[in-house]
Parts: C-alpha cells; structure tokens; sequence
C-alpha cells in the first residue's frame, strides 16, 4: 500500500519497540520519516535509522529528551527542514516504573507525566502548528489509561491523561482539519497496523477516539484457553498465559 506515498511523519520513541515498529510500516506505505529517541536509546536510534534506510525509506533520526520543550521545536523543524513538510505525528514516547505505591518516589510521578504527557502535549502542539489540514496525530495510550495495573500507578496516571489529552486535542484541532486518536495497546507490539490505519485517509472521518488493540484482555475473562490458534511466525501472545481447566470441577 502507499497511504503514505508523499507525506512526511514524525515519530517518537522509535529506537526500538512500538515506536520502530509503527516507523517501518509508515514507511514501508511511502512516508519519508523522522524518528526520535531518547538520548540513552542512541545507538539503537542509529541502528533504526540505518535499517529504514537500508529499506529505502528517507529517514532522519534524532536522540533527546522527548520532555523538554525544545525538543519538540527541533523535532518539527527538523521534518520541514529535511523534507518540506507534516503530515503525521505519532507520539509514542513513554517511560514507566514498576514499584510499589509506598516506595515511590515523587520524582517518579514527575518524570512519568514530562515524558509521557507533557511530551505528548508540546510535540502536539508545536506539530499542529507546522500541519495542514488532512494531517493526524496519533497517541499511544494504554489499557492502563482504563484500568489500573498492580505496580505501575504513575504510569497509570499518565496514560489516562494520555487518553483525555487526546480528546482535547480532537476537539481544538477539529476546526484546523487535524484529527487526533489514540491507540490503547495490551501486551502486544503487534498494533503498527491500527496507527497506521488512524494515520491514514482511511479514517478521515475517526478523531477524539482511543482504540483498543489489546487482544481481548480488556473484554473479559476466560478460565480457559484464549488462544484460538497459534501466533503468526515471531509474533507474540497477548499476555495472558494458557490456563486449561476443567470446567466441570468448581472454582476455588
């Protein structure tokens, strides 16, 4: 598919992950790119850039600090600079700690939230500015933006403020013609597809929405087995492990 073919897309946290692998599918429909990592992900960034390169996308990479704000104008810069022009966002930058609640330092909440929402927030803004209407933003949001996971409470704190990010961004962009969704993953770096798809024309007419791509784990659950047949070559479960019962013997 060329979806992409002539448009340019920035996405963060792209050395590795979701991020990399939502830059290779753009990429891989015709978007020239430029990736961001954090300056500890450098020599991973590198690698990205040099494997989308060696595909024959036009990438350029570049290593900081995804919560300051100058980031982001460097970001945006960078992909007017380089290729003309902005059609695509992807925020998919994030950190998470997992602790417990009573030995959680506040500078964790701090850096959780710069990361993960304050990131989100200022690449939107300064992308928004540089964007034309037709252009889209998408979010990585999380499961945890619905529930809370054991461990993980400042993550949980950002990513539902992830979620209600993305919708205050769809209702003020609405009249610049950008449209802002989010992707809300499970255990799974299998979802390059659905950002691709909320990035695309094919949802001209998705925004304000957070969808979820978690594999079934926020449906309900099974005391059985979920899988209904085996994952494709190097793919990966949804993280919920296999549990046979006998459905004849009560429930402890």
């Amino acid at each position: 598919m060329t979806r992409f073919q002539g448009k340019v897309a920035v996405v963060s946290g792209a050395s590795s992950g979701i991020g990399l692998a939502v830059a290779e599918r753009l990429g891989a429909e015709g978007a020239q790119l430029v990736i961001v990592g954090a300056p500890v992900d450098e020599a991973d960034l590198e690698q990205a850039v040099e494997s989308l390169q060696a595909r024959g996308v036009e990438t350029e990479g570049l290593a900081a600090d995804i919560a300051d704000e100058g980031t982001a104008r460097n970001v945006i810069e960078l992909a007017r600079s380089r290729f003309g022009r902005l059609d695509v966002l992807v925020n998919n930058a994030g950190v998470a700690y997992f602790e417990e609640l009573l030995e959680t330092p506040v500078e964790h909440l701090d850096r959780t939230l710069a990361v993960n929402v304050r990131g989100t927030f200022v690449m939107s803004r300064e992308a928004a500015a540089a964007m034309a209407p037709g252009s889209a933003i998408v979010n990585t949001a999380s499961t945890a933006s619905f529930a809370g996971e054991e461990f993980q409470v400042t993550y949980n704190a950002s990513k539902g403020a992830v979620a209600a990010l993305t919708r205050s961004l769809a209702v003020d962009l609405a009249p610049r013609g950008i449209r802002v969704n989010a992707v809300a993953p499970g255990s799974t770096a299998e979802i390059a597809a659905v950002h691709a798809f909320l990035a695309s024309d094919d949802a001209a007419y998705v925004t304000g929405a957070v969808v979820v791509a978690d594999g079934g784990l926020t449906a309900g659950y099974r005391y059985s087995n979920w899988r209904a047949m085996p994952p494709p070559p190097g793919g990966h479960s949804v993280g919920i492990p296999d549990v046979p019962v006998d459905m004849h013997e009560p429930r402890p």
